[in-house]
């Protein structure tokens, strides 16, 4: 019997980091990505002494590979995030629709009905409420009261396209709702998770290489600085600058 050596996936080895240890961004991805483009290429040509410091060369040829892992993660969790945002500018500009359209069926209808009490009494129900599921159910309860009482509408030469319309909406909210509700639980996606976990693993072994050469180059400010976060170090200066100006 022969041993056989099965290579994990990276998929496979980045869900294995236990969940406490998943981490969000902090800062830009594509910055990380470049950052991780950067310190491949400075710890290759500092390869020697790295590896003099215990640094295993293989970890220098893992930073491409999982950069690149990291940017597919980001492109499909990016094509989420932007379609939930479609979906919810869409919601809101139909609700900002519904709304209006409400506002002016209110007065219709109650020009319409205003001499049978029974007419009346129904159209309360309906205005009566609040929020968007009622909005959503009134633009459904107006076209059917409507066609209750299609003489007091024919009689105030009626517009039936707002009917048509509110009919419309209704339907329309009812199918973006759950996008919506999705959106709001977009942290829950399993394209965000897998995005937040490819930025984990890379920034895990960042973090090594980054170790080995402050630690290799620990008397060269210069050469220390290729391992650390560029965009740190420029964000930390503005800051400090900041609070110079302000005191």
């Amino acid at each position: 019997m022969s041993d056989t050596t099965t290579t994990k996936t990276m998929e496979e080895l980045v869900m294995e980091i236990p969940i406490e240890k998943v981490v969000q961004p902090t800062i830009p991805v594509d910055i990380t990505i470049g950052e991780a483009a950067d310190l491949h290429r400075y710890a290759t040509e500092d390869k020697e002494a790295l590896m003099a410091r215990g640094l295993n060369p293989d970890l220098i040829d893992e930073l491409t590979p999982r950069a690149k892992f990291l940017q597919d993660k980001q492109s499909e969790w990016n094509a989420v995030y932007q379609s939930a945002l479609t979906n919810t500018k869409e919601w809101e500009a139909k609700i900002n629709e519904a709304s209006l359209l409400q506002r002016e069926l209110k007065y219709d209808f109650q020009f319409a009905l205003r001499n049978n009490k029974e007419a009346l009494r129904k159209l309360r129900n309906i205005i009566d409420g609040s929020g968007n599921t009622d909005l959503m159910q009134d633009m459904s309860d107006y076209p059917k009261l409507a066609a209750e009482y299609s003489d007091e509408f024919a009689a105030i030469n009626f517009d039936n396209n707002k009917l048509t319309r509110a009919d419309a909406l209704s339907h329309e909210l009812f199918d973006l709702r759950d996008k919506v509700d999705g959106t709001k639980n977009s942290s829950k996606k399993q394209e965000k998770q897998m995005r937040d976990r490819a930025y984990t693993y890379l920034k895990e072994l960042v973090d090594e290489i980054r170790a080995y050469g402050k630690y290799a180059f620990w008397d060269d400010e210069n050469r220390q600085k290729k391992y650390s976060s560029e965009y740190i170090r420029i964000k930390n200066n503005k800051n400090n600058n900041s609070d110079k100006v302000e005191n």
